[in-house]
């Protein structure tokens, strides 16, 4: 191959002529090529180790967005003024994407999450994601992990079709914007007040990395990750919880008073105008007859006062999906679910997640005395639906021995404390299946004792064969906060000390979002299984069809 003459052997072997010009232009042409190909590779590199060149949005651009008074309606400034308004589409709208180097979110998108009442939280998970590379790293590593629904689902995860973490990162902001001030509808006893809970589960659904984002810790619950997935998801909470505690939650009350099933009759207030947000209306306070102590559309089975020799009767803390608690096996490799006709054991394993339930930390900090008195007990699940009473009441006679609301837990590698979330069950599936029977057996309870939960511990006393002698035992009743619930709240007097009347007493409630009372009996205090009687309810009629979600969702859910 005969090698290209460089310029000066060009000058000679060439005359001035239009030959020699196309050659040098030639020449040119492919110097400048190389040189553009060794800048973009340079580029390339300089993108891998330090970012790549930002093309955010200016301040200028940013400013002929604005109008106040038409993005944010009149009754949620409250929750968003003007000034937070203008800070936060500057901070979002000047962030560009870690990876292409564009604008991270789109113009529109900037718009309606500064006029959110969740924009803060929302601002704040993208300027991690942005300048933090523990937070970017963990999104990636979600945004692989994400799997399909089981067989039976008739639609794709909603998360999955993003090209990379920032995709994943704009479809969170989009999606948590429109949850924040999503107000569910009901027909009959239908109705959609769980589906972004159900679309944001798909996002940790059997992923690893889902789970560790949305709790900060590892899969062994020990170690402490970027807390950024937690500190989103707690402040999305408490700023969807102050929209719902709004004048602006207030549009869909009526329709939720008139649908039969909510059965308005049965509490002290009966009219829209009563209520004054979304949350007084959802945990609405059901009529009580203060003289006689009973709840008339809730009869407590054999109250005390009427059968006095009948203290050994256990009722459901609140109206909700009860099932026994189920423990996972393990034989020859293989995994297999079976109830608990076992006691309940300090280290036994729930479901098939391989997570123990550590009866010492679902218990809180009431002493280690206390603790033991369930090692060899039994369970039970009470899941409430939006749709039901949201109070929960003591299940027995007897007097309370321990009382907190636990929202904080030790790590113990490094003592520190960190809150602990709402967000984070892995096999939301079998949490809530298709068939509606939410808590159902192979349900795995152990992961909410990770979970912000209260505790209350009642010590029982009931007499023995002979009608005489004293025996003694203890209920723990465990209300634990999901998803965009923020807190668990205890009423006031729920204290050491206090006297409680079954199926009267109310010990305290959940504001909107999702919620579980987990019921835990001492050793040999009663079976776990669910024992009714005649003429008392098991089940009810279904009607009605569950209302569509947001149309402009692009997912059903169905």
């Amino acid at each position: 191959m005969t090698a290209e003459p460089n310029d000066s052997e060009a000058n000679d072997a060439f005359p001035m002529t239009a030959k020699r010009n196309d050659f040098l232009k030639r020449k040119m042409t492919m110097k400048t090529a190389i040189k553009k190909m060794c800048l973009a590779g340079l580029l390339a590199a300089m993108a891998l180790g330090y970012g790549v060149t930002s093309f955010a949005y200016t301040d200028e651009e940013i400013k002929k967005e604005w109008n106040y008074k038409e993005h944010v309606p009149e009754n949620m400034r409250e929750l968003v003024s003007e000034k937070q308004y203008q800070t936060i589409s500057l901070k979002l709208g000047k962030l560009a994407d870690p990876i292409t180097g564009g604008n991270l979110a789109p113009m529109n998108t900037v718009m309606k999450v500064a006029a959110s009442p969740c924009g803060a939280s929302l601002n704040y998970l993208a300027i991690k994601y942005m300048n933090d590379p523990a937070t970017r790293q963990a999104l990636v590593r979600v945004n692989k992990g994400l799997q399909p629904p089981p067989v039976g689902y008739d639609y794709a995860n909603p998360w999955s079709g993003n090209d990379n973490a920032s995709g994943l990162v704009r479809q969170m902001l989009n999606v948590f914007c429109k949850w924040c001030t999503f107000l569910p509808e009901i027909s009959g006893d239908q109705d959609n007040g769980l589906h972004y809970i159900q679309y944001f589960s798909w996002f940790y659904y059997r992923n690893p990395a889902g789970m560790e984002f949305v709790q900060s810790r590892d899969r062994a619950g020990k170690s402490v990750l970027p807390v950024t997935g937690l500190t989103f998801t707690r402040s999305f909470s408490r700023e969807r919880g102050s929209f719902m505690d709004s004048k602006a939650s207030r549009d869909k009350i009526s329709q939720w008073l008139k649908d039969p099933r909510i059965e308005i009759e049965d509490y002290q207030k009966t009219k829209t105008d009563e209520y004054g947000t979304w949350n007084k209306f959802f945990a609405r306070e059901i009529t009580i007859d203060e003289k006689t102590k009973t709840i008339p559309s809730r009869p407590a089975t054999m109250p005390l006062s009427e059968y006095p020799k009948r203290d050994y009767i256990v009722v459901s803390p609140t109206d909700c999906i009860m099932n026994p608690l189920v423990q996972m096996l393990e034989k020859e490799g293989a995994i297999f679910r079976k109830y608990i006709d076992n006691p309940l054991q300090q280290d036994m394993v729930l479901d098939v997640k391989n997570i123990p339930i550590s009866l010492m930390a679902l218990l809180g900090s009431a002493s280690e005395k206390l603790k033991k008195e369930f090692i060899g007990g039994t369970g039970l699940s009470c899941v409430l639906m939006p749709n039901t009473y949201h109070y929960f009441h003591s299940p027995v006679n007897g007097e309370i021995v321990h009382a907190e609301v636990v929202s904080r837990e030790k790590i113990e590698e490094d003592a520190r404390e960190v809150h602990i979330g709402t967000y984070g069950y892995e096999d939301f599936t079998n949490w809530v299946p298709l068939s509606g029977n939410v808590g159902r057996p192979g349900t795995d309870f152990s992961q909410f004792q990770l979970f912000q939960r209260g505790v209350v511990i009642i010590k029982v006393t009931y007499k023995d064969v002979d009608g005489k002698t004293d025996l003694t035992g203890y209920v723990a009743s465990i209300p634990v906060g999901l998803d965009t619930i923020g807190s668990v709240v205890l009423d006031d007097d729920i204290k050491e000390g206090k006297k409680v009347k079954r199926g009267y007493t109310r010990l305290g409630n959940f504001y909107y979002g999702g919620s579980l009372n987990i019921l835990l009996f001492s050793k040999g205090l009663t079976t776990g299984a669910v024992q009714t009687r005649l003429g008392n309810q098991i089940g009810l009629f279904n009607i009605g069809k569950t209302p569509s979600p947001p149309k402009s969702e692009g997912w059903t859910g169905k």
